[in-house]
């Protein structure tokens, strides 16, 4: 109608006003309910590594996954709250397969000039390279490998934001000394079984 004005409604103003408290606030990157690792408790630490374990295994391949839930000990649903996106599958008959890489936290024995001490290093790929240092150092104190390719392969390499420990004469002396005593690449969590 051509005598008709169209006005657009207004809403009520709010008597009250917001408080900055009342605003919403960031949330960390972290998905809800997940815990930092620091924060853990030694019985919490020891299911994350089983869980860890479990994507490791699962990953290279070691056996079927309700297989490798028993060998570890978990349970699959709590495997899938601690790994959460890194266990893939599993839904409509699919089998449940870990991804290609992750960036879990792990606690490992990192190398230094005073001997293997823990640290915590973020990622597969990470734990693979270090990995991969401590295969070298193995070969390098059972005389499979020399000296300068051991020095030319790992000087100035760093895992995880740290310089790995790549002085191959001090690690003979400290393997005489019997300073490394590497059973396993992973740190001991206190209150393990």
């Amino acid at each position: 109608m051509p005598g008709r004005i169209s006005r657009s409604r207004k809403s009520p103003k709010s008597s009250t006003k917001t408080s900055p408290r009342s605003k919403v606030r960031p949330t960390s990157n972290r998905e809800p309910g997940t815990l930092h690792y620091s924060n853990l408790t030694a019985r919490q630490k020891a299911m994350y590594k089983s869980a860890v374990s479990l994507l490791t295994d699962l990953r290279a391949s070691k056996g079927p996954y309700h297989a490798l839930l028993r060998k570890h000990h978990l349970s699959s649903q709590r495997a899938h709250e601690i790994l959460g996106s890194n266990l893939l599958g599993g839904v409509r008959g699919r089998r449940v397969r870990a991804s290609k890489s992750d960036r879990l936290v792990r606690e490992l024995l990192f190398p230094t000039g005073l001997g293997d001490v823990s640290r915590l290093v973020r990622g597969s790929k990470a734990a693979s390279k270090l990995s991969d240092y401590y295969n070298d150092r193995d070969k390098l104190l059972r005389g499979k490998l020399g000296v300068a390719d051991f020095e030319a392969k790992w000087r100035g390499v760093r895992i995880a934001g740290k310089a790995v420990f790549a002085d191959a004469r001090a690690i003979l002396e400290m393997a005489d000394a019997d300073v490394l005593k590497m059973d396993n690449l992973y740190a001991s969590v206190d209150g393990e079984r």
